[in-house]
């Protein structure tokens, strides 16, 4: 077995996490566009359904892009930002923060690629409680949302208490 260590194994964890992760999304927003019909529901869970819609714009259709211009500037940002999380990823001191921002970078590109495809963000899953219905998400959104909790719990006080004396505290 190859073992892998320094630049290598960071580079190697956030490939390999942000990779699948974005490689599952694709997957999952190609069989939803195969399987569902724009605007028509189809119960999943009790407080999830299936529901096949498609974003313009960034986080709940804020800034949409109708336009090439604007959808070449949406791009632009999404990439860059998509790539900074990455190179943060790379840099990052522990497992946790990197697995993190390698979970965020990965949804981030799963978004990227598939507004780069057709100038929108296949969403389907429709998220609703008692009647009501809040947002409509994909993987790639669960992914940034799953890095973000990694990266609160990397932080917590009680993870610090748990090191070393020596250690230093970043």
């Amino acid at each position: 077995m190859i073992s892998l260590s320094g630049w290598a194994g960071r580079a190697a964890t956030v490939a390999g996490v942000a990779g699948a992760a974005a490689a599952i999304d694709l997957v999952a927003k190609a069989v939803a566009e195969a399987w569902l019909e724009e605007g028509a529901v189809r119960g999943a869970l009790p407080f999830v359904d299936l529901s096949l819609s498609f974003n313009y714009g960034i986080s709940f259709s804020l800034f949409p892009a109708h336009d090439p211009s604007s959808l070449a500037l949406l791009l632009a940002i999404q990439g860059t930002l998509t790539c900074l999380v990455a190179g943060w990823a790379l840099a990052a001191g522990g497992g946790l923060e990197r697995l993190g921002l390698a979970a965020i970078a990965g949804g981030a590109a799963g978004n990227f690629v598939d507004r780069l495809m057709d100038g929108v963000v296949t969403d389907y899953l429709d998220l609703h409680t008692g009647g009501i219905r809040w947002f409509t998400f994909n993987l790639a959104d669960v992914w940034i949302s799953t890095g973000v909790v990694l990266l609160l719990l990397d932080g917590l006080p009680l993870r610090r208490r748990h090191r070393s004396a020596g250690d230093p505290i970043p």
